[in-house]
């Protein structure tokens, strides 16, 4: 059976990013992310989580930066072109990849504690319903290993996917509702940007978005 759009993420939104995004570079925040899980250091063993990994440059990344991958995404296309370029760029390394057909809803009742050496969460959370945000995110959290790096998004209420989404679809968090989230958590990257964008190299946006790197303590 098929499952339905992704409510915030359509088709016609899935298009305009695979566009917007074609030839892009590895996001600046995963990059700064491999650099500092690799300051903790780690065995052979390390274990990352991709969360939403889209056409997989930074599923990419994360094989080159020396993980072992889980790369979850709810749409077909998007594991579809992960594979593809995995194969394509890092042939020797497709082993250590393992594509998951979900939503991070669906997946996250099945992340053991501890589990990940690093998560990335670009841009997905936003897009996770809100009545199961909570639990989600606990479960995300629960996964990192001690000194695991945490990298992500999450929407503010004055972002332009957020004030166009229908009620209870999308998730959005004002500073102080990120603070909460973060608790015993060390910020070492936090950022928060409002301003007008684009989606890429395409269509333009207003973006209101919490960028934060952290880690979890021992």
């Amino acid at each position: 059976m098929t499952r339905p759009e992704i409510p915030g993420f359509n088709a016609e939104r899935l298009a305009s990013y695979l566009a917007g995004t074609a030839g892009a570079p590895t996001r600046e925040q995963l990059v700064q992310a491999i650099a500092l899980a690799h300051e903790v250091g780690g065995g052979a063993a390390r274990r990352a989580l991709d969360l939403g990994c889209g056409p997989g440059r930074e599923t990419l990344a994360l094989l080159r930066g020396g993980f072992s991958v889980v790369a979850i995404d709810p749409y077909p296309i998007m594991l579809q072109q992960t594979r593809a370029l995995v194969e394509r760029e890092a042939p020797t390394q497709t082993a250590q990849l393992t594509l998951i057909d979900a939503t991070l809803e669906e997946f996250a009742e099945s992340i053991e504690p501890a589990s990940f050496d690093l998560i990335h969460a670009g841009f997905v959370l936003p897009f996770v319903n809100p009545t199961h945000f909570a639990s989600a995110f606990a479960r995300l959290r629960d996964g990192l290993s001690v000194g695991g790096i945490f990298a992500g998004q999450f929407f503010g209420p004055d972002d332009e996917f957020i004030k166009g989404a229908a009620v209870n679809t999308m998730t959005a968090h004002d500073s102080n509702a990120v603070d909460q989230l973060l608790t015993g958590l060390e910020i070492l990257h936090r950022e928060e940007v409002n301003r007008s964008g684009q989606i890429g190299r395409g269509q333009a946006k207003w973006w209101h978005v919490h960028h934060v790197i952290v880690r979890k303590p021992a």
